[in-house]
């Protein structure tokens, strides 16, 4: 790849995305086919396999005889950059701009490929290199990001248990209304809360800061990672 990530980007504007999301599904389920990424996306199955087959001409991702797509080195480097620009861009509009915390996936994922090389590392310098995004997505160069990402989920939790949440995991990003609820309810990482009731389709929890009880969806559940104390 003789291209910058701009360049590139620019010239094949679905690459960004695409890339990026195959790595997203890789690191949280170490597998990842044209139907897992059209689900992901959300677009059809013509559209993603147009978009890996440009990868493949880009040689920056490659198929197995089943259907796996595989990573090359080319594609990790690129999308390990996609996603530190997308994590620095998060974490600067929620811890410092202000900006709502349920909105700046979507507003970074815009951005993330305009800006440029410079004001990346000037921003992770401004920002004294952060680790992860504010929803509590690991930074690729993360040292606990295997611990991060293999943190169970909320909807396993166990009734009189107390959890730590650790991450809203990327997929759980782009669930509609999931990190509005979260924002709401105040389920973000740090915070601590006690498991009051688990049912099929609630999980009821109580917060350790200020007594208070919610019901939260064991749908979005799903997509909350947690420590057990």
């Amino acid at each position: 790849m003789s291209l910058t990530v701009n360049e590139l980007t620019k010239k094949y504007p679905a690459v960004s995305e695409y890339i990026t999301q195959i790595y997203l599904i890789l690191r949280d389920y170490s597998y990842c086919n044209n139907r897992r990424l059209s689900d992901h996306i959300g677009v059809s199955a013509s559209a993603v396999s147009q978009a890996v087959l440009r990868l493949k001409k880009l040689n920056l991702v490659e198929q197995d005889k089943y259907g796996m797509i595989i990573l090359l080195s080319e594609g990790v480097t690129l999308a390990e950059e996609l996603l530190k620009r997308h994590y620095l861009l998060e974490y600067l509009m929620v811890k410092n701009l202000n900006f709502p915390w349920e909105l700046a996936d979507s507003e970074a994922e815009h951005l993330q490929d305009k800006v440029s090389p410079e004001f990346i590392n000037h921003l992770d310098t401004y920002l004294e290199f952060p680790k992860t995004c504010p929803h509590g997505n690991p930074f690729p160069d993360n040292p606990n990001a295997g611990k991060i990402l293999n943190a169970p989920r909320l909807s396993e939790s166990k009734p009189g248990g107390t959890v730590e949440i650790v991450r809203i995991t990327e997929e759980g990003e782009r669930i509609p209304g999931l990190l509005h609820s979260c924002f709401e309810i105040g389920v973000m990482p740090g915070m601590m809360y006690d498991v009051s009731k688990v049912l099929e389709d609630t999980i009821t929890l109580v917060s350790k800061n200020t007594g208070k009880k919610e019901t939260f969806s064991q749908a979005f559940a799903e997509h909350i990672c947690v420590f057990t104390q």
